[in-house]
């Protein structure tokens, strides 16, 4: 069966697997291949208008906020100052509280505005259990050790992959299922290919991780050359999106391309 499919597929081995899984919970192989391609179709465009999006702006721009806040003389003060209410020890419930504060919209998607803002607490909450020492746990009352030392590019830079394989593993499933429901006419079909997405999350977040890769060297010399010492301008962290959203669609292209 494998060999009648090849013909459908987008070349990405690891988005091979995510359909492979896919078509186990769906008969058609060719709907299965509509279902893939809709989603990437859907990202690429999606992903066009992501960097002018003041959800995702806010997103990134509280993640260089916080690696800049650790260049300060008084990092709580410094992010208190700049609308983030955290507390002086910098508790992971403080710096979630004031992620979900800060990135708000006014006009853009609700629905963008979570995936962000969820986007976020993954990054600072994995982050966090990363560094955190045998001697600290993950909610413990002073994490200042770990976010003390996240004011460099290497930082700021796996931070910003976090956010961007964490918003695309988002972005990936909520297609599929869309794709899914308009490409699946029949309901037993169809909840037991959403049920079958569960299944496959975890091919579906590792492709996430290792395609916002590509992004992750970039992010490094942006921080370098505009974040050290102050927050970017909103100019600049547009451009920061605008040039990571690009190198994440062209990944997206190369995957719909067909053999």
């Amino acid at each position: 069966m494998g060999h009648e499919r090849i013909g459908f597929l987008p070349k990405s081995k690891q988005w091979n697997a995510i359909v492979q899984q896919l078509s186990e919970y769906q008969p058609s192989a060719e709907t299965t291949a509509k279902i893939a391609d809709n989603t990437l179709t859907c990202i690429r465009k999606n992903y066009e208008q992501m960097p002018y999006d003041e959800s995702v702006s806010k997103a990134i721009k509280f993640l260089a906020m916080l690696s800049v806040s650790a260049n300060q003389d008084n990092q709580a003060a410094f992010l208190r100052n700049n609308g983030c209410a955290v507390d002086d020890k910098l508790s992971l419930f403080s710096l979630v509280n004031s992620a979900k504060n800060f990135i708000t919209t006014e006009d853009g998607s609700l629905e963008t505005n979570k995936i962000a803002r969820d986007a976020v607490l993954q990054a600072i909450t994995t982050y966090q259990s990363h560094h955190t020492s045998d001697q600290l746990t993950l909610f413990g009352d002073n994490n200042e050790p770990v976010w003390k030392n996240v004011g460099s590019g290497a930082a700021f830079c796996e931070l910003a992959r976090s956010f961007f394989a964490a918003f695309t593993d988002r972005q990936i499933k909520y297609y599929i299922e869309r794709s899914a429901a308009s490409e699946i006419n029949d309901y037993a079909t169809l909840q037991s290919f959403s049920a079958g997405i569960s299944q496959t999350a975890d091919a579906i977040s590792h492709h996430a991780f290792e395609t916002s890769k590509i992004m992750q060297s970039f992010a490094a010399g942006w921080f370098n050359k505009h974040a050290v010492t102050s927050v970017p301008a909103d100019n600049k962290i547009t451009d920061f999106l605008r040039i990571s959203f690009s190198k994440m669609r062209e990944e997206f292209r190369r995957e719909a391309a067909k053999e």
